[in-house]
């Protein structure tokens, strides 16, 4: 039974190509920041640290200028109120 019929040769579905996987990579990567304290990698678009909490935003999030030393309320530039971390412990 069946023998007329040629068989189906089953399509083999083949992983990304080594290039797909770095390029992948790559996008993961340019939204991801390491934190400088403890090299956790983080996304970009979080002010502080899952790990340690050390702040990882390095502009202002009103005017985009450079943010001031850890510890600073305002903005020096446009006055936007900063988010302290949280004590630890």
């Amino acid at each position: 039974m069946g023998e007329g019929r040629p068989r189906r040769r089953r399509r083999r579905e083949r992983g990304p190509t080594e290039k797909e996987l770095l390029r992948r990579l790559e996008l993961v990567e340019r939204f991801m920041v390491e934190c400088q304290t403890c090299q956790t990698e983080n996304p970009q678009h979080w002010q502080y640290c899952s790990e340690c909490g050390t702040r990882l935003a390095t502009a202002c999030p009103g005017c985009g200028c450079p943010l001031p030393p850890v510890g600073a309320r305002s903005c020096p530039h446009c006055g936007t109120k900063l988010e302290e971390p949280e004590p630890e412990g």
